[in-house]
């Protein structure tokens, strides 16, 4: 039998007591031990099933239709082609077009998921089936659309996700089995990477109450081997999302997995100029981007849920979102009564100087993917074209930290802007030094004092979104009392260049006291 909990923590000499004729001894012999990670915002069932088909990740349209050929001719005949990673700087900011994948698989529907995960790439065949022609109706004009060419024809580029998944739903459909055969191929993956608990950010691939029972059926087969925290995503103004919420907390509360959050959407993100701003988009000033859902709305979604007893978390990336997001927290605890609230903003992309102080004051959780903070072809074809100077004070890690807020790390896997990981180490190295991976020569990101230390995102990759999901009592630090999840490194990331910390191997990760990797 293994046991769940720490019983000691301290010098070999007093540890003697506890090593019994049963007691199994392991010898680091000078390797780190950490608290298990925690991620902080993650997609376990979409990312796992949406990275199953090719991987667009590469820098030229050419070099994108050479890897769709190559698959083509590798996959032979399928029923339906998926594909997830065409990174935005590759095409026009008009998107991709059917026309290029129509040559390819001109009867076979094709559905290419964007790296961010908030747009799609189709060919005729696909919109045929969804039976999206010029007089179908914009799911939410302005928010989520299909691109459209001069005469109002669909050119194959589905923006967000309500426009996604008509696609998706008719040309595409993931099913059940499909998916938790992928969940399960991840699985070892997650606890090689050293993630023992994580918040599922949305599970739009398949119902949420199914996504609850893949989960509660590997927690009872034993195969589970991290703690979920999860969530209603809710991006549609027509329904009120908290009787959904509520009746899945009833659900779903078991020792492993529990659903107990409400994940709204306040805007989408600058590629798309989604992100709602303060002032216009530098390359379109007609725009400064839509909310999701109104703000008197959205308000009043965030005052009910807060008065019910639910942690709201928020997708954000823009100035204007953020402000709205702080504003609708401040109001919700001025109206409702004292409570231990974990409320959470998400991505922060961009928020503006004055909001920075407000996390800490109203306890509000900043939840960074600190793996997007770096100067790639994203942030210098994309992103600086679509907001200017504001893209020079993009993710104020630091700010917030200094400011007292608490910071919490999370990957957004598969969704990223240019480079897509589920691996904790590889984020906790970016925001120590704002480059990306194996470039130590890259000038990092600025501002440079964004940049936080080795412990501070140590912290935030676990005592931090353990204390943004309400774990802390339990997990997140080596202590007396709490659950044995641990990480085991083959070397002390403080000996390490910093720049080196990604090529860290994990040697074992231990969950509820057994081990998951070794």
């Amino acid at each position: 039998p293994w046991y769940k909990h720490i019983v000691y923590v301290g010098d070999d000499a007093e540890v003697k007591r506890f090593i019994g004729p049963k007691t199994g001894v392991v010898d680091l012999a000078g390797k780190m031990l950490l608290p298990g990670f925690i991620e902080g915002h993650i997609h376990p069932l979409n990312g796992s099933a949406i990275t199953r088909g090719v991987d667009l990740q590469v820098d030229t349209k050419d070099e994108v239709i050479e890897v769709l050929k190559a698959y083509r001719a590798k996959l032979g005949k399928s029923e339906v082609i998926r594909g997830f990673g065409w990174r935005y700087n590759t095409f026009p900011s008009t998107g991709p077009r059917k026309e290029d994948l129509d040559q390819i698989w001109p009867d076979t529907p094709v559905f290419l998921c964007a790296i961010d995960g908030h747009c799609a790439w189709v060919n005729s065949k696909a919109l045929a089936m969804a039976k999206v022609t010029k007089a179908t109706k914009d799911p939410l004009p302005g928010f989520s659309y299909f691109q459209r060419d001069a005469s109002g024809e669909p050119t194959g580029y589905a923006v967000e996700v309500p426009a996604m998944l008509v696609i998706l739903n008719a040309a595409a459909p993931f099913t059940t089995k499909y998916i938790a055969e992928s969940l399960e191929e991840w699985l070892p993956q997650a606890s090689a990477a050293g993630i023992t608990s994580l918040y599922d950010a949305g599970m739009q691939a398949v119902p949420e109450e199914v996504g609850f029972q893949l989960y509660q059926e590997l927690e009872r087969r034993g195969k589970l081997p991290f703690r979920v925290i999860g969530s209603t995503y809710h991006n549609d103004p027509a329904v009120d999302p908290i009787p959904i919420i509520k009746a899945l907390r009833q659900r779903f509360h078991s020792e492993l997995v529990q659903a107990s959050v409400l994940k709204l959407n306040i805007d989408g993100g600058d590629a798309q100029r989604t992100s709602a701003m303060l002032a216009p988009y530098s390359d379109d000033p007609s725009t400064s981007g839509e909310t999701l859902l109104p703000p008197e709305l959205f308000k009043d979604i965030v005052r009910r849920a807060d008065k019910d007893g639910l942690n709201i978390h928020i997708h954000c990336c823009g100035d204007r979102g953020a402000r709205l997001c702080l504003d609708a927290f401040e109001a919700a605890i001025k109206a409702n009564p004292p409570r231990d609230r974990r409320h959470a903003i998400c991505h922060l992309v961009v928020v503006a100087p004055d909001d920075l102080p407000r996390f800490a004051a109203l306890g509000v959780t900043a939840q960074f993917s600190a793996q997007w903070a770096v100067p790639d072809p994203y942030w210098q074809d994309v992103m600086r074209a679509r907001v200017g100077a504001r893209a020079e004070a993009a993710y104020q890690t630091g700010s917030i930290l200094r400011h007292g807020g608490n910071i919490s790390l999370g990957t957004d896997w598969p969704a990223a802007s240019y480079y897509s990981t589920y691996k904790p180490l590889e984020a906790i190295e970016i925001a120590t030094t704002r480059r990306e991976l194996n470039k130590p020569d890259q000038a990092p990101l600025i501002p440079l004092d964004e940049r936080i230390s080795l412990a501070e995102a140590l912290r935030a990759a676990t005592l931090g979104p353990a204390y943004q999901l309400g774990l802390e009592k339990k997990v997140g630090s080596i202590e007396v009392g709490k659950l044995a999840d641990l990480v085991v490194l083959d070397r002390n990331l403080f000996e390490v260049a910093s720049h080196d910390i990604h090529k860290t191997k994990v040697a074992m990760t231990i969950m509820n006291g057994q081990v998951r990797h070794e």
